[in-house]
């Protein structure tokens, strides 16, 4: 039995017209409308009768009873009727899928089969649809519904015949077209453009000149910019491009939706959102998705110590994506998009956002099950599988007993069907596993908290806390974003606090909203000055009792493994670190931080610069994990694994640390034997430098002084030399005071010796000054002859405006370290000495210094060689040999790139850019000081700035060009510090003098 809509209603058996009444005729018009749709009783009454009589009911059942009488087979289901046809059977669907079929050949390139099949599918048309049963008004919006999509065809096949040179026929139809729709640009359109394709430019333009006429009369408005484009080629008489076909579109939505409601405030997540859109195999993301209003990548790693894996994250969703769409496009498999993240980072509400974007793509259900595998007690599949059926229409009496006969009951049921099922919170490949459709139309998004490697196909995506702007947007709508606005640095307070996590700022917003009086900085401040997880809590949310569901599910290992991570406030650690806390090698470890990340409690992220995996954590997390370590292990168990960690960091730092100086300080009793150099040494102190430091300070709290100071000396020349000044003097500091707490004044003394040094590396000396004559005295008082040679130098290096008393003092420091058998202190010294020569412009007697220094340097650090070569060609250039000093400087240049030690790295480059431009070469010299300006640029380093700008002054003056000496001289005098760099400010002032006396 056949049906037709598409006009009159008809229905034919085997060819002959089956004949029906009048209302029974209206009733079956309502099914064709619909079909495969269940339609209520009441849905059905208000359809047929705008107003129904009394007797509507029992009338509805006399024209259903006449229906199956004909054959026509109306089923019985729950809560309603359907009639389930296909499109060998129904003019309307036939005409949707041949529609369907000829975008896609259009889209193919193959324009003249996609001909053939328009042309049948527009044939189906008799009328209008159900035009000869009386419906109620009701069902004219699915009436105008379908005219629309035939209107949307028929513009389809206009312009695939367009594509075909079909213009004398298109002028025809369309002309006929335009008189029965007069408003409809883009009739207009398509007529101007057969016209112009004709070669009928003339009546193209009289086209146009009609359009606009009957616009301006009946609307009141000019033609459309689309139009205008085209009158405008036409009277230039050049070439216009046919229109862009329209794509593939699926059908309107038919099927079961379990989603739960989308989040109306979903803010800070467009990135994601269109990542993830883009691996579930959507052609282009809804019209509703806002643009990304922040900067990729993840996309960089997790702020504030959190899981690093955003900028990866898109990338996995590119490639994955590109895979998932490979499979569907070979019809091999469902596309499967795994969501991990740590508990709180808004994994569920993206997903159930995303979901609905697509639900388009997937018209025939969206399906939603909680998996709770972050509980105790994950779901059973069993138990999943038997509640999807009951959602598919399945009886409970009619569910299969075993896991394995639901599971094909359910992949049956949504076999060949475009399905998007969502799993939320699973606990593993095994409980997902019977859960994934078996036909490739179908997709799978599923969250949980730690990734899912044993999921075959699957697209990963790690996803992160928002970005800076993601995470205030999301504060903003929640907590409003005129009063965000209005503190913006209290509210930057309060990101920091939540370490942007969706959760926390969520509750943060809840609580301010609730509070309309409360200031953003009365927040800010409660969750500075107490545990912040004492403060995200706000009614059912709590940041808290969220992390503690997933701990619970820990082994006892595994929860002593997170405790212990909460004992180093470090951004990433190695296996090692974990190993060292808790007194066991990294392999036995390596079982509970694979069980963490599973849980999503870290995330181990790619490998560092050492080629050590590194595992991270939450700002918020490692809270936590604070709390419990202090909570549940003993104070002796807490003090043993700092201590096991701090001599741990202690031994490695000073083993790669071997090619550098020692710390500026008398070297400690149980100094760790200086090793051969370790070429991957820098590279692991640059991956560990965060962990180190948080240990050291860790240990210090603690009361572990020794621990502490002997870990802080062994780390303190890695960071003066990478330029992390602000480390070594916080660091230090911290130790210092557990060291004066302690009653330790010569280990205080000696790191207060470090931290003065680190001031004076970053030309700070001035400021510290007075900091090493009150250590010089305390020193002397106290016997420590060791500590005062080091303080007496430090003094040398803060007389810059008493050059006679600084070599004095220098000089008499060296004595004292020789007497010592202090060879770092003297080369240290004599580094001092070169530099005050050097200033008193004794250039010989720098050469002499260096060069004695050089003699003695067998078996010390690298970086002090580079140093004195440095030093020495700065003599020589002084004196005259120029190709000398060249030589000296390139040695110089390749230790310090070796070193990786980038300041003296600049100010080698710069030496030898002056030396190669004395020599007459000021091109080559030119184009290495614009690398030197860069890297003194990107260093913040103002005074290296400067002395590029005398550099150029000097190779102006040198080239003829007074003037633009002067300028550079002006310019690098403007940068200078005066008060900290008078020397170089009275010799460029020289210079500046000399120009304008030149010029004059």
């Amino acid at each position: 039995m056949d049906f037709a809509i598409l006009g009159p209603v008809q229905v034919t058996d085997a060819r002959r017209p089956v004949r029906l009444a009048a209302k029974a005729r209206a009733v079956l018009g309502v099914f064709l409308l619909h079909p495969n749709t269940v339609l209520t009783r009441e849905r059905l009454i208000a359809s047929v009768w705008d107003d129904p009589p009394r007797s509507a009911l029992p009338n509805l059942q006399t024209y259903l009873t006449a229906l199956r009488r004909a054959a026509i087979e109306v089923e019985t289901v729950p809560h309603g009727y359907r009639l389930c046809l296909g499109p060998d059977r129904l003019d309307a669907l036939a005409f949707e899928e041949a529609v369907r079929e000829a975008r896609l050949e259009a889209a193919r390139g193959e324009p003249a089969a996609a001909n053939r099949l328009f042309a049948r599918a527009l044939s189906l048309w008799r009328g209008r649809p159900a035009e000869d049963v009386t419906l109620a008004a009701t069902v004219q919006a699915r009436i105008a519904e379908l005219e629309e999509r035939r209107e949307s065809a028929r513009l389809g096949w206009i312009d695939v015949r367009l594509r075909l040179g079909l213009y004398d026929e298109l002028v025809s139809e369309l002309t006929a077209l335009v008189e029965a729709a007069p408003l409809n640009e883009r009739l207009w359109h398509r007529l101007m453009l057969a016209l112009h394709r004709a070669g009928r430019r003339a009546e193209a333009l009289e086209a146009y000149r009609r359009a606009r006429s009957v616009l301006v009369a009946e609307l009141a408005l000019e033609p459309g910019q689309e139009l205008r484009e085209l009158h405008a080629a036409v009277l230039d008489d050049g070439p216009v491009p046919a229109p862009e076909l329209e794509t593939v579109r699926e059908p309107g939505w038919t099927g079961i939706c379990l989603l739960p409601a989308d989040i109306a405030d979903l803010a800070g997540r467009e990135r994601e959102t269109r990542d993830l859109v883009t691996a579930l195999g959507a052609s282009e993301p809804a019209s509703g998705l806002a643009a990304d209003g922040a900067s990729g990548a993840a996309a960089g790693g997790m702020s504030g110590g959190a899981a690093g894996a955003a900028s990866g994250a898109a990338a996995n969703a590119a490639s994955g994506a590109a895979a998932g769409a490979a499979r569907r496009a070979a019809g091999v498999a469902p596309v499967i998009v795994a969501v991990s993240g740590p508990p709180g980072v808004g994994k569920t509400t993206l997903a159930v956002h995303v979901a609905h974007l697509v639900r388009d793509r997937y018209p025939d259900g969206q399906l939603f099950v909680r998996l709770h595998g972050a509980s105790a007690t994950p779901r059973d599949p069993s138990d999943l599988l038997a509640e999807l059926l009951r959602a598919l229409g399945v009886d409970s009496a009619g569910v299969p007993a075993s896991t394995e006969e639901r599971a094909a009951t359910y992949r049956a049921m949504i076999a060949d069907r475009a399905v998007l099922v969502l799993l939320d919170d699973a606990a593993g490949a095994a409980q997902v596993q019977p859960l994934i459709p078996g036909t490739p139309r179908s997709a799978v998004l599923l969250t949980s908290r730690g990734p899912l490697p044993a999921l075959p196909g699957a697209v990963t995506y790690a996803l992160d806390v928002p970005t800076p702007a993601g995470a205030r947007a999301l504060l903003a709508g929640v907590a409003g974003a005129d009063r965000v606005a209005s503190d913006p640095e209290a509210a930057q307070a309060i990101l920091d606090a939540c370490g942007r996590l969706p959760l926390a700022l969520r509750i943060a917003g809840a609580r301010l909203a609730t509070r309309p009086a409360w200031p953003l900085a009365e927040l800010a401040r409660r969750l500075a000055d107490a545990s912040a997880l004492n403060e995200l809590r706000a009614g059912h949310l709590d940041v808290r009792a969220t992390f503690e569901a997933s701990y619970a599910t820990l082994s006892p290992p595994a929860r002593h493994a997170f405790r212990l991570l909460g004992s180093v406030a470090a951004d990433g650690v190695a296996a090692w670190t974990v190993a060292a806390l808790a007194g066991a090698s990294p392999y036995d470890v390596d079982g509970s931080l694979e069980e963490l990340a599973v849980a999503g409690l870290i995330t181990a992220g790619a490998a560092d610069a050492a080629a050590q995996p590194r595992y991270r954590m939450h700002d918020l997390l490692r809270g936590f994990a604070g709390e419990l370590f202090h909570a549940e292990e003993s104070g002796e168990h807490r003090t043993a694994a700092l201590r096991r960690v701090a001599a741990e960091a202690r031994a490695r730092a000073a083993g790669a640390a071997s090619e550098l100086p020692l710390a500026f300080a008398p070297p400690p009793l149980d100094l760790p034997e200086r090793t051969p150099p370790c070429p991957e040494g820098g590279a692991w102190l640059a991956a560990e430098r965060g962990v180190l430091v948080a240990v050291a300070e860790a240990a210090a709290r603690a009361g572990l002084v020794r621990e502490a100071a002997g870990l802080a000396y062994a780390l303190a020349p890695f960071l003066v030399v990478r330029g992390f000044h602000d480390d070594v003097v916080r660091m230090v500091g911290t130790v210092a005071h557990a060291a004066a707490t302690a009653g330790d004044t010569v280990t205080e003394t000696r790191l207060r010796l470090v931290s003065a040094d680190a001031e004076v590396d970053r030309r700070r000396a001035g400021t510290v000054a007075d900091e090493f004559r009150h250590l010089l005295g305390r020193s002397s008082r106290a016997g420590d002859r060791h500590a005062a040679a080091y303080a007496l130098l430090g003094v040398a290096a803060t007389l810059e405006h008493d050059l006679g008393s600084a070599l004095t003092a220098a000089t008499l420091a060296a004595e004292r370290f020789q007497e010592l058998g202090d060879a770092h202190g003297l080369l240290s010294a004599w580094t001092e000495i070169a530099g005050i020569q050097f200033y008193l412009r004794r250039h010989d007697a720098v050469g002499a210094t260096c060069r004695l220094a050089l003699a003695h340097l067998d078996g010390h650090s690298s970086l002090h060689r580079a140093r004195f070569l440095r030093a020495l060609g700065i003599a020589c250039y002084e004196t005259g040999r120029v190709e000398e000093a060249i030589g000296h400087y390139r040695a110089s240049l390749d230790l310090c790139r070796e070193l990786r030690w980038e300041t003296g790295e600049r100010l080698s480059l710069h030496r030898l850019a002056q030396a190669e431009a004395a020599l007459g070469r000021h091109d080559t010299a030119i184009g290495m000081l614009a690398r030197c300006a860069r890297m003194f640029v990107n260093a913040g380093d103002t005074r290296g700035q400067a002395l590029i700008s005398y550099t150029l002054g000097e190779i102006s003056r040198w080239r003829g060009d007074e003037r633009v000496a002067l300028a550079h001289f002006t310019a690098c005098l403007d940068r200078l510090d005066p008060l900290n760099e008078h020397l170089w400010s009275a010799r460029t002032r020289d210079q500046i003098a000399r120009s304008r006396a030149a010029l004059r």
